[in-house]
């Protein structure tokens, strides 16, 4: 008798197991499918980035940075809106949309990057220098606190197009 319950124990086990590995099979193929739907969205974002689709997938995934460095980003821009972070010498439409994609919206996140952050943000652009050479973190700085710059009164009064 006890040998007939282990025996109906252990065929009940290896049916389970049967099954949970058959779905978690069907789920991890089905996830893998959304995910390079996901990339094919974000890649077609990348070459038209009007486009009106949302990703799932932060690029700083398909990145090789050290996330160590990675400065604070925000899931969406404060409900006043994004600042407009071309006012920043060195940061054009294209560098705007990248930095927004990051989840970099405002003068203040940008005020508080430390060096190594610079350099985080400079390998995730592929353009080194740019944010330490034209001295992002001081220009935010100033045009975080109200202020404006030679270069963001320029811009503001469209005496610079910057595209």
């Amino acid at each position: 008798m006890m040998f007939e319950i282990a025996s109906l124990i252990v065929v009940n086990l290896v049916i389970a197991a049967t099954i949970g590995f058959i779905a978690g099979y069907m789920i991890a193929k089905s996830k893998a499918n959304k995910i390079d739907s996901i990339e094919g969205t974000a890649t077609q974002r990348e070459v038209n980035p009007d486009a009106k689709t949302k990703s799932a997938i932060n690029p700083i995934f398909r990145k090789n940075s050290q996330l160590d460095f990675k400065p604070l980003v925000l899931s969406s821009p404060r409900p006043i809106g994004k600042d407009n972070l071309k006012k920043i010498k060195g940061i054009d439409s294209k560098i705007e949309i990248d930095l927004n994609s990051l989840g970099i919206y405002h003068f203040e996140q940008i005020s508080k990057w430390s060096s190594k952050n610079c350099d985080w943000i400079e390998e995730f652009l592929h353009f080194p220098g740019c944010a330490k050479n034209n001295q992002w973190v001081d220009q935010a700085k100033i045009l975080q606190s109200g202020k404006e710059t030679i270069y963001s009164q320029k811009v503001e009064n469209g005496e610079i197009e910057v595209d």
